[in-house]
């Protein structure tokens, strides 16, 4: 029997990318006589599965030409593997993803990972005057891409609402924790912090938006009265100036270490930091982009038992406070005095369970559900 070939594609994240290849890709691997080809950006990884296989086709910044002469190798690689059902993870795609679609019958899934007009507009990615354009662009090639598209993946529950154009054609699967088969996520719950375990951590994106510069001012203020205090950063700085920013930054800080910063960290890397750690840093910034949103490493964090440190927002203080997982603290104003007294002097995760919703399992059954319970048809 001739296996089905799914294609899962995206211009800005590595082929190793944990929502491409540890969630998506490896659930639907499962699925019988299927083939999964991943597309994406260069990284130091090979595939250890029978069923799939890395493209490593795209290599150049963000902001660069080359990013347009991708559609090339894009184009190419559609016509080497011929796939029946596309997976494209980003906006920019759908040109040439739809132009095969005319010549070759095949299925458009659109992984929405991002409200990309909300990025744009919001963000200070590109210059001001230029953001309004771009973004409207962006949202314009969405709307014209979608009677293409045969089903939506979301990765918020806040896109219903914010993307008109995805009517009722869709499925949340929100970046829950992928449980490696084998893998044991129980830590020592309930947690009590002392001086000898504040160990933080700030994973993922390292950017401004995302609240890098708060970190380190929080961290600073802390380690200023217990020197016990230490900071492990480890992701990857899209923009130079922010990483040599960040190197200038912490070089006089021993008690802060890097890892990654000019270079992608593999999320296995960032996932054995998250269970050395023991309080997670989320020091988002208030921005119209992402303050519906729930971030991949809150999840990551309530499943590895961390106790979470959280800017204030509605949405997140519901999930922390269920759990009672941490705290929520204003990053700029609090205290280092009164921050310590607070870490001190609550228990968290009380009743010693791990939050069995921050799991990918469930997501992986909605996903499942969409090539055998309804199959998807062009």
């Amino acid at each position: 029997m001739q296996k089905t070939k799914i294609l899962i594609a995206s211009v800005l994240k590595p082929v190793n990318d944990t929502r491409m290849f540890e969630k998506l890709g490896q659930s639907l691997a499962k699925l019988p006589e299927t083939e999964i080809h991943i597309a994406g950006f260069a990284a130091n990884a090979v595939s250890t599965s029978n069923n799939i296989w890395f493209h490593p086709i795209f290599n150049f910044r963000r902001l660069s030409f080359k990013r347009i002469a991708a559609q090339r190798n894009y184009y190419k690689l559609l016509l080497q593997v011929k796939p029946e059902v596309i997976i494209a993870s980003t906006y920019e795609l759908l040109p040439v993803t739809i132009l095969y679609r005319i010549f070759f019958r095949t299925v458009i899934l659109y992984d929405v990972r991002e409200n990309y007009y909300a990025n744009i507009r919001f963000q200070p990615t590109f210059p001001r005057p230029l953001r309004w354009f771009l973004a409207n662009g962006v949202r314009l090639l969405e709307r014209l891409g979608s009677p293409f598209i045969s089903h939506y993946f979301l990765a918020e529950k806040a896109y219903e609402a914010e993307l008109p154009f995805i009517g009722k054609n869709y499925t949340v699967l929100e970046n829950k924790y992928n449980q490696a088969a084998g893998e044991n996520v129980l830590t020592k719950i309930p947690v009590q912090l002392q001086p000898d375990n504040l160990h933080f951590l700030y994973s993922g994106t390292i950017s401004p938006v995302y609240g890098i510069w708060e970190a380190i001012s929080f961290i600073e203020r802390l380690h200023s009265l217990e020197n016990k205090v230490k900071l492990t950063i480890i992701g990857y700085c899209p923009k130079e100036t922010t990483y040599q920013e960040l190197k200038d930054r912490i070089s006089d800080k021993p008690y802060i270490t890097l890892i990654g910063g000019n270079t992608l960290v593999p999320h296995p890397e960032i996932v054995a930091q998250i269970r050395k750690a023991k309080i997670g840093l989320l020091p988002y910034r208030l921005n119209r982009s992402t303050q519906n949103c729930i971030p991949t490493k809150l999840f990551e964090y309530l499943a590895n038992g961390l106790v979470v440190i959280i800017p204030e927002n509605p949405l997140w203080e519901e999930i922390v406070n269920r759990n009672r997982a941490g705290l929520q603290v204003n990053f700029e104003k609090e205290s280092a005095e009164k921050m310590l007294t607070r870490i001190y002097s609550d228990t968290f995760y009380p009743d010693g369970k791990i939050p069995q919703d921050v799991f990918w399992a469930n997501e992986e059954q909605k996903l499942l559900s969409i090539f055998t319970q309804k199959p998807i048809t062009t």
